[in-house]
């Protein structure tokens, strides 16, 4: 019998290509259980990836498919030692499997809580670790807000930014129902809800963003590539991050330092409620009238978009390859892992002053509700070394209020020139993108 990681798939695609490389470098076998997607078609890639793929009739997977799932893989040859999952809608029914299999992960306690960004923000609060002011947002019932702070709506679980806005009015509050309806209705990101659709409204923490892209082990914190996001745009119900760069380039290193310090005192206090192993995703702001470091997010997950690409660029290792490899290693190489997290993190070779690779990564949005006629990213000079179009001729983008990506784009660039090289591909991919709707 062959011994199998379980991925579980979201409508056919899952990073498939990349996990099944590192499922054969193990010598481990990929196996995968998908939610129905859409259209048939979307499943024949990721299929040449798996040596076996089981669907189901619904477009979201659930815990009775997994167990089923298991059953039926074993029938077939395939027994299932761990499973994984990148799209958040799926990481609780990945802790829930690993434990039952004995696969090293977090427990799904605290991976609910980190979901849960309300109830993370109480947390954080009552360890002493956050100043943000947080309500949720009951129907009917606007919460009292003080007028001299700026507040920021964003929903109780969620991801892609939807939802997600600076409250200039608190009347807006009234167009909570129609997103909500949204939210229920989106068919590629319900999952991501957990049927969970209500909303929080927070203090607007004023300064810039950056994303930590760490691991755990055993509870150790490795603090891998730190990233800035250096171009966001705030429309009407979302925000979008436009373009990112790594190493950060407009905080000095002391203060990134302290940024990573502030995180690593953060996890460790969820360390005792079993947040313990795994890829996290963690979003921060320094809050620049107060001088101090705030999360924002704890996603128990890879970034998206070309996260791990930059990772990879940066440190010479995936997210994704140690996250596969974690699950099922060894009590006896786990030193060797340590060391090897700690040779590999950048902000090690911050805080000693060591030399870093940089990268600056873009991505472009769609206009929800349209279709697209034609869609071309074509630079004369400086072609991305990653470029992903992720639409093609003739999709209809969904009505939505989330960030629609059409394209992610990304560069080396020269780690002493991030501000020039920033500003140029900014304008280079503004100038050389262009999508037209029909």
């Amino acid at each position: 019998m062959n011994k199998a990681i379980l991925l579980l798939m979201h409508q056919g695609t899952s990073y498939t290509e990349e996990i099944a490389a590192a499922t054969a470098r193990l010598g481990l076998t990929l196996v995968a259980l998908s939610s129905r997607p859409e259209k048939p078609a979307a499943l024949d890639t990721s299929r040449r990836h798996v040596a076996d793929c089981l669907v189901t009739e619904e477009p979201e997977l659930h815990s009775g498919d997994v167990e089923k799932a298991v059953r039926e893989l074993a029938d077939r040859g395939h027994r299932v030692e761990a499973a994984l999952a990148t799209f958040e809608g799926y990481r609780l029914l990945m802790a829930e499997l690993n434990e039952r299999l004995g696969a090293r992960d977090s427990a799904e306690p605290a991976l609910r809580l980190c979901l849960d960004k309300y109830e993370l923000r109480r947390r954080l609060l009552a360890e002493g670790l956050s100043e943000v002011r947080v309500h949720r947002i009951a129907p009917g019932a606007p919460p009292g807000l003080d007028p001299m702070a700026r507040w920021f709506v964003k929903p109780v679980r969620g991801a892609s930014s939807f939802a997600t806005f600076v409250l200039d009015d608190v009347d807006d509050l009234a167009d909570l129902p129609a997103i909500q309806a949204q939210m229920r209705a989106d068919r590629r990101m319900r999952a991501i809800f957990m049927d969970r659709y209500d909303f929080l409204v927070e203090e607007y923490v004023e300064g810039p963003e950056f994303s930590f892209e760490t691991f755990l082990l055993d509870g150790r914190i490795h603090h891998l590539c730190v990233h800035e996001k250096a171009r966001v745009e705030r429309l009407e119900r979302t925000v979008l991050e436009g373009m990112s760069v790594s190493p950060p380039m407009s905080l000095d290193r002391a203060l990134v330092l302290e940024g990573a310090d502030h995180v690593t005192r953060c996890l460790a206090a969820l360390a005792g409620h079993g947040l313990t192993d795994g890829a996290l995703h963690v979003e921060v702001k320094y809050w620049e009238p107060r001088k101090r470091w705030e999360i924002i997010e704890i996603n128990p997950r890879m970034g998206g978009s070309l996260i791990d690409a930059s990772v990879q660029a940066v440190t010479g290792h995936s997210l994704l390859d140690l996250w596969t490899e974690s699950l099922l290693l060894p009590g006896a190489e786990r030193d060797a892992f340590h060391d090897r997290l700690t040779r590999a993190s950048q902000l090690e070779a911050l805080r000693t002053g060591a030399p870093t690779r940089a990268t600056v990564f873009l991505s472009k949005y769609g206009e929800k509700g349209r279709t697209v006629d034609t869609i071309r990213f074509e630079p004369p000079v400086r072609p991305p070394r990653i470029l992903r179009v992720h639409v093609a001729e003739g999709t209809e983008l969904e009505a939505s209020d989330r960030g629609i990506c059409l394209m992610d784009a990304l560069w080396d660039v020269a780690p002493d020139c991030l501000v020039a090289e920033t500003d140029f591909l900014d304008r280079h991919a503004t100038e050389h993108f262009q999508v037209r709707y029909r």
